[in-house]
Parts: C-alpha cells; sequence; structure tokens
C-alpha cells in the first residue's frame, strides 16, 4: 500500500519534475481563438505609410481645446439639432430645390431627390455658391441634401471649396438620407476649408460654432480631399461626421484624405463598413478618428494619427468588427489606441443601451510611438487582437484591464523603456501572451488581479525590478519557454496572495539580482509604510510647531478665568413704612439713614423687590401677579 501511494504521488508530480529540469515536451500552441501566434520579433521595421498619410510635423506640440463657454458651444450645437429637424419636416412637402431661410442661422438651400446629381453649378444657379478665381468657391449658404438626392462636387471646376465661418453664422453640408461625395485627384486633391471672410484667414474655433460637414442615415465619400479649419464641440458637428441610425446607418468613408485643425478628424457612429484608408488625421482638437458606437466592420488602413489633442484612434462600446491596420498613432496628448469595448449597461437600463461587449477587434501591424498616455489601451472587449504591433511609451506599452475576455497579444515589440511593457488586469481573464518583445522596462509583465493568464515564448529584454510579477489573490500565470533578463529584484515575482506563477522552461540565467535597497526604493515599493511615514512626519511637525509658537497667557480674551464661587455682597436694608396707597401714588424717594436691620425682620416678598430694585430694574417682573400695595423704598 505505502509503494502503490508513493507511485501515484511520483506519476502526479512529473509535470513539476519535468519542468524543474527543463524536460517537459509539451508542445506550444500554434493558435489561439483562431489566431496564429508569432514568434518573438527581432527588431520590427517601420510601418510603411503613404505619402499621403505621413505626418507632416510630428515633433510639434500636440493640439489643445480652444478657451470657449462650453455652455455656448452646447447651445449652438442644439439650435443645429432644432434646425435640422425643421428641415427635415419642411423638406417631405417640397418637390424642387429651395432656399428656406431659418431664423438664427444662415438661409438653407434643400435639394430634392432629382434625376441626377446635383454639382457646384447647382448650387451657384440658386446662390448658395460664388466662385472664386483659381477654380474655387465660397459657400455663403447652409446646403441641405434630403433623401435619395446626391451632390457631387470636386473636379477640375471646383478645387477647392471654402465655407463661410464668420462673425455672422457658419455654412455646414448636411446629408439626410442622401449621398455625398467630394472628389479630388491625387494630383489636384480637391480642398474644403472653414473661411472667415473678415480676417481672411482659416476660420478658428472662437466658441461660437464652425462650418461642418455631416451625413446621416446615407452616404458619404471623400476622395483625395484636404479637410481642414472645421467643426465645433459635439462629434455630429465636429469635422466630418459620418452619424447613421439603427434603421439606417451611414456608410462610405474616405481615401487618400487629410483631416487637420478640426474638432474631430472625423467621428463616425451607426456606420456599416465604413472604411478608411490613406488617410491623415493630425492636429485635431480632440481624437484623431473617433469611431463611436454602434458601428459594425469599420476598417482603418495604413493611416495615421498624429499630435490630436484627444487620442490617436478611439474605438467606443457597442461596436463589432473593427479592423485597425498598418496604422500609426504618433505624439497625441492621449493613448495611441483607445479601445473601449466595455458594453454600454450592465442590466436593463432607461435608454436600452447594449450589454454586450465589442467583439472582433483587430490592431494589427500598427504602431504607437511617443503618446504622452499609454500606446495600445485596452478597456473590456471580448476576442481583442493585437497582432504585431510596435509600442514605443514612457508610462504603459500595452494595457488591458476592466473585463477584456479572450485577448490575444501576440508577436509585439514594445520598447522605450516604459512603466510596464504589459500591464494585464485588472479583470483581464483568459489573456493569451504570446511571442512578445519586451525590452527595457522596468517591469516586463505586471499581472494584476487579472483571472487566468497564459504567458509563452515571450523575450523579456533589460527589465530593471521585475521579470514577470503577479499580484492579487485572482492572477493564475501559466505558460512555459519564456526569456527573461535584466537586473532588478526577481525575474519572477508573486505578492499581494498571488500564486507564483506556473512558468516552466524559464531561461533566467541572464537575470541579475542586484538590489540597491535605499529608502526611497523601499518607500516606492511599500506604499503603506510611506502612507504612515507622512502620518508620523505630521504628527512630529505639528507638535513642534505647537511648541516653538509662544502661545498668549489666556487663550480665550473674551472670556474671564473662572475663580472660584464668590461670596455674594452684603445688601443693606432698609426701614420699610407700610402705607396703603396704590403703586401710581408711591411718592419720591426720601434720604434716610441706612441703618443695618436683621434680614429675618424684613418679608420675604419686600426683600425680592428691594434686590430688584438695587440691580438696577425700574420695574418688576410682569410675570409676578401681585396687586397689594408696597412700601416706597430708597433705591
Amino acid at each position: 500500500m505505502v509503494l502503490a501511494v508513493l507511485l501515484f504521488a511520483v506519476l502526479a508530480a512529473t509535470p513539476e519534475i519535468l519542468g524543474v529540469l527543463h524536460l517537459r515536451n509539451n508542445s506550444l500552441p500554434r493558435t489561439a481563438g483562431g489566431v496564429r501566434l508569432l514568434p518573438a520579433p527581432s527588431v520590427p521595421p517601420p510601418v510603411a505609410l503613404p505619402p499621403v498619410a505621413r505626418p507632416i510635423d510630428p515633433g510639434q506640440p500636440p493640439a489643445a481645446m480652444p478657451a470657449a463657454s462650453g455652455a455656448l458651444q452646447a447651445a449652438t450645437v442644439a439650435a443645429e439639432d432644432s434646425r435640422i429637424r425643421l428641415l427635415v419636416h419642411d423638406a417631405a412637402d417640397v418637390y424642387q430645390p429651395v432656399v428656406v431661410p431659418v431664423r438664427g442661422s444662415l438661409p438653407t438651400l434643400v435639394l430634392t431627390a432629382g434625376s441626377g446629381a446635383y454639382t457646384y453649378s447647382s448650387l451657384v444657379d440658386y446662390g448658395a455658391l460664388v466662385l472664386l478665381p483659381h477654380h474655387a468657391g465660397l459657400l455663403l449658404d447652409n446646403v441641405f441634401v434630403s433623401t435619395n438626392a446626391r451632390l457631387d462636387l470636386g473636379g477640375p471646376h471646383l478645387r477647392a471649396l471654402y465655407m463661410d465661418s464668420s462673425a455672422s453664422g457658419f455654412t455646414s453640408i448636411i446629408s439626410w438620407g442622401g449621398d455625398l461625395y467630394f472628389e479630388g485627384t491625387p494630383q489636384e486633391p480637391m480642398t474644403i476649408m472653414g473661411w472667415d471672410r473678415l480676417t481672411n484667414s482659416p476660420a478658428p474655433d472662437a466658441g461660437t460654432g464652425r462650418s461642418y460637414i455631416r451625413d446621416v442615415g446615407g452616404r458619404m465619400v471623400l476622395t483625395d480631399v484636404r479637410v481642414s479649419a472645421l467643426g465645433f464641440w459635439s462629434g455630429r458637428t465636429g469635422g466630418v461626421a459620418w452619424t447613421g441610425s439603427s434603421n439606417a446607418p451611414s456608410t462610405g468613408g474616405a481615401t487618400g484624405s487629410t483631416f487637420t485643425d478640426e474638432t474631430y478628424g472625423a467621428f463616425v457612429a451607426h456606420g456599416r463598413n465604413v472604411g478608411f484608408k490613406d488617410d491623415l488625421f493630425e492636429f485635431n482638437e480632440l481624437d484623431g478618428l473617433h469611431i463611436h458606437r454602434n458601428n459594425t466592420g469599420t476598417s482603418v488602413i495604413d493611416s495615421s494619427a498624429v499630435r490630436n489633442g484627444g487620442n490617436g484612434f478611439l474605438v467606443d462600446p457597442a461596436t463589432n468588427d473593427t479592423v485597425l491596420t498598418s496604422d500609426v498613432a504618433e505624439h497625441n496628448a492621449g493613448d495611441g489606441f483607445l479601445i473601449d469595448g466595455q458594453p454600454l449597461a450592465t442590466g436593463a437600463s432607461a435608454s436600452g443601451g447594449s450589454v454586450a461587449a465589442d467583439t472582433g477587434t483587430y490592431i494589427q501591424d500598427s504602431a504607437a510611438i511617443d503618446n504622452q498616455q499609454s500606446g495600445i489601451l485596452l478597456e473590456g472587449g471580448s476576442g481583442t487582437v493585437l497582432l504585431a504591433d510596435d509600442v514605443c511609451a514612457g508610462l504603459a506599452g500595452i494595457a488591458i484591464r476592466d473585463g477584456a475576455d479572450g485577448t490575444v497579444v501576440t508577436g509585439n515589440d514594445v520598447r522605450c523603456s516604459p512603466r510596464a511593457a504589459l500591464e494585464i488586469g485588472p479583470g483581464a481573464p483568459q489573456t493569451v501572451i504570446s511571442g512578445n518583445r519586451l525590452v527595457d522596462a522596468r517591469i516586463g509583465m505586471l499581472i494584476r488581479s487579472s483571472g487566468p493568464v497564459l504567458a509563452d515564448s515571450n523575450r523579456i529584454i533589460g527589465a530593471t525590478v521585475f521579470g514577470i510579477t503577479a499580484r492579487g489573490s485572482s492572477s493564475h500565470v501559466s505558460g512555459q519557454d519564456n526569456v527573461i533578463s535584466g537586473t532588478g529584484f526577481r525575474a519572477v515575482d508573486a505578492r499581494a496572495d498571488a500564486a507564483y506563477p506556473a512558468l516552466s522552461g524559464t531561461q533566467d540565467s541572464g537575470w541579475l539580482h542586484e538590489v540597491k535597497l535605499t529608502v526611497w526604493s523601499y518607500l516606492i515599493f511599500h506604499p503603506l509604510a510611506l502612507l504612515w511615514l507622512s502620518i508620523l512626519v505630521l504628527v512630529i511637525l505639528g507638535e513642534i510647531w505647537s511648541r516653538l509658537r509662544r502661545m498668549p497667557p489666556h487663550p480665550y480674551p473674551a472670556s474671564t478665568h473662572w475663580r472660584g464661587e464668590a461670596s455674594p455682597p452684603a445688601v443693606a436694608a432698609v426701614p420699610v413704612v407700610a402705607v396703603s396707597a396704590p403703586v401710581s401714588a408711591v411718592p419720591a424717594p426720601v434720604a434716610v439713614a441706612a441703618t443695618p436691620v436683621a434680614a429675618a425682620a424684613v418679608p420675604f416678598d419686600v426683600f425680592d423687590r428691594q434686590v430688584s430694585l438695587y440691580r438696577g430694574r425700574d420695574d418688576l417682573d410682569a410675570s409676578v401677579d401681585d396687586t397689594r400695595p408696597f412700601p416706597a423704598v430708597e433705591r
């Protein structure tokens, strides 16, 4: 029986014994979630962008929001919404183009469905567009393209469209169920710009509204277009916007175009198969490309987002099958790529928000370089894939958290000395980290309360604190064939109730255990000790301050010291003469000698009246109901 127990114990411990002896013969998985896992890359080549999508000046500071009143801009957006609702209502009874005056804004030219497409000459005929020299035109009125109508602008006769945006108002081009086409050529691209006629310069975002282009439930296509100085405040008025509905999603996209100096570079909501290719989103006040809610099949290929005041590329909740391929996010004030894949609601909600997380988001063969926040930040979502990306970041290279489930991170290169090359968790179960190269990070992999994580064939080079560290009781890290080199505390570490990572075949011979323990380094890794030390310092400083400060002899000058109960002053008794005259007939006091009289000889009620008169009271207590006459006394 003893031999049988020992035999079964040895068989059960065989995998661990082989792992310790580096003899485990488990084959590495080749796929995860249908994604082919890549080996760790060598130095990755830069992402090759087409000439149109190359940044103009990536070294300059990112854009900033204007110092404008938010309430005023929100009111301007609400006025635009009211104007559009009025136009949608009136367009149902309009059967030919007509100019509609709208109170509080410039006149609007309504284009109805016809036999063919409207062009620049149609706008000239109705007075909405004024032609300028050099194949340019100035848009003076708003344009509203109604259902099933089409407007084509561009070509050799209109190479530049200036949209009036001055103190008198701003113009817009809006399609409601219609189609918008803006077309140039690679040799002669079309220019669309917000223009201030008063200053004869591109229109700034002064907080009172600015020209914009918007498609609602139709199709909008931009080809070889240079868009700038458009948009204000919200996404639908932020510059160039595709905004559909659940019944009529927007379609189209942009190719070979640039979006610069706008509020949003481009904004997409309720879109279907909207595509961007060879585009540049640079120096916009908020995000470069904002893929808002309820989008399906959005693709961004060979494009760049640079120097934007928000994020480079932002994917919001309730989107599916978003693919970003060979894109560059560089020097943005926020994150390079932000994928917010969390559900809109966690249960029943008043708005009926989706309770499903984003699915099928891919970021592959892309680069996130020198962004001020994270390189790639993934919050929530299911089945997101980060494949063969190049990340250069100072804070976090790639961060995955907040319910991101089944994420695959493979073939990525993270460098530029981030604090943590990979941050996994809290709440990132079933994450697969395979074949990544993490260079010169303080912590190669920081795994916090993440759930199960699989780490295989990763190369961690030059870490300075930890190679792989697990924290939190829910972190369960396993894997094999990882290579860790660097100098610091530990190559593999576990703390805060986390189980020690079950990593077999780990090669950490290149790790040099070197601990330069100083007070500062100790406090960095022990924040609770720093808290108590701060409290102790405050107590000591308070004690020193109270002793050095000269206190007054009496802290409450407005009051007096309590000296105990003093004996009451002696009250001189005066003779009392009984009279029967009424109170009103009391004679004037007569000076008499103050001869002491025994207190027992004075009646109680007479003594009480004497004390009241002695204290300076001129009348008796009104609550005493005593109408008996009393003798005159001297005060």
